[in-house]
């Protein structure tokens, strides 16, 4: 169960990220014009990815149930899927 949550995990950040990279102010050479800064959404990620491996099954279910429902969810789904 931990291992499919982290996974989960992981391919929200990427989906996240990607669309965030892509929607970022850039120069005409297509670099970015100031340091991307990511959203509080996916700093949540990234320490829930730390924390899940270490965590019990039900505890990794719970995270599941908080990763797939709410503001984590919305922002996977608003992300560009093409970035």
């Amino acid at each position: 169960m931990n291992n499919q949550v982290y996974d989960m995990i992981q391919a929200r950040l990427k989906r996240i990220c990607a669309s965030e990279y892509e929607q970022a102010p850039k120069t005409r050479k297509g670099k970015l014009k100031s340091p991307l800064q990511y959203s509080e959404t996916v700093e949540q990620l990234i320490e829930l990815s730390s924390a899940v491996l270490d965590m019990s099954a039900k505890d990794a279910e719970h995270v599941c149930y908080e990763i797939t429902h709410g503001s984590i969810q919305d922002a996977f789904l608003r992300a560009n899927p093409n970035a």
